[in-house]
């Protein structure tokens, strides 16, 4: 879900912008797991841009990899804190609530990052995929990215904007895979009863679903291609 509330799927990997602004970089990097049948999941965040004055935090999953502030290990205990030359703070501990209510059973690994400009974010990450929740105010001179306009017009947002080499936060991009080519339809045509469960889990979880045509068709393509946990994690967006 956009800050305006559009609910839009990005599922090509690749770097994209999450937020882009004049002064806030945030880029995702996403990637498919062993679990998303294709379909890509946020693997890591890169924070950067003119309000951090240079420097860059990225944050990645558990397994395969690393909290980093200008490219070195950060937070490397649990829990810890670091601050980030005075301009930013992290702390990496288990407080907070996750973005996926499938998983607040499970031991949460959650980085706050305290930023300028009124900027929070926080990561949760698991073994090969991240979570993420940013606060932030409207951005002067306007902003855009998969999180949206955030101008109070959802019917502007769109999802799916490259980063450009010469703009990469991270080390290197990586091969952009276009998104696997799927539509309710096909989830209608070769599994109706997969269908008919997405629809009715979708229904009894995501509260929007019940109340959008365009919250219930995301909710309903993320159960169909990706899993029931994805209609929790759609709901806590």
């Amino acid at each position: 879900e956009t800050f305006d509330h559009a609910f839009l799927n990005n599922f090509a990997e690749g770097e994209f912008w999450i937020v882009r602004s004049k002064m806030v970089f945030i880029q995702g990097r996403y990637l498919a797991t062993p679990y998303t049948n294709g379909l890509s999941a946020t693997h890591a965040i890169a924070i950067g841009g003119p309000f951090l004055l240079g420097h860059t935090i990225m944050v990645g999953p558990m397994d395969n990899g690393q909290i980093l502030v200008d490219g070195q290990p950060a937070c490397t205990g649990f829990p810890s804190s670091t601050d980030v030359a005075g301009v930013a703070t992290l702390t990496y501990d288990a407080q907070g609530t996750v973005v996926d209510a499938a998983q607040a059973h499970l031991d949460k690994h959650i980085v706050h990052i305290d930023l300028p400009l009124d900027t929070h974010v926080e990561v949760m990450r698991w073994a090969n995929h991240i979570n993420v929740r940013i606060t932030m105010t409207p951005r002067v001179g306007g902003q855009s990215g998969d999180c949206g306009t955030f101008d109070g017009n959802p019917a502007d947002d769109r999802a799916g904007y490259p980063v450009a080499g010469n703009e990469c936060l991270f080390h290197h991009l990586t091969p952009v895979r276009p998104s696997p080519d799927h539509d309710i339809s096909e989830c209608i045509r070769k599994d109706p009863t997969k269908y008919h469960m997405a629809l009715r889990t979708c229904q009894a979880t995501d509260e929007d679903a019940k109340n959008s045509n365009s919250a219930k068709y995301g909710c309903v393509f993320d159960v169909c291609f990706a899993g029931p946990q994805y209609a929790a994690q759609d709901a806590a967006m």
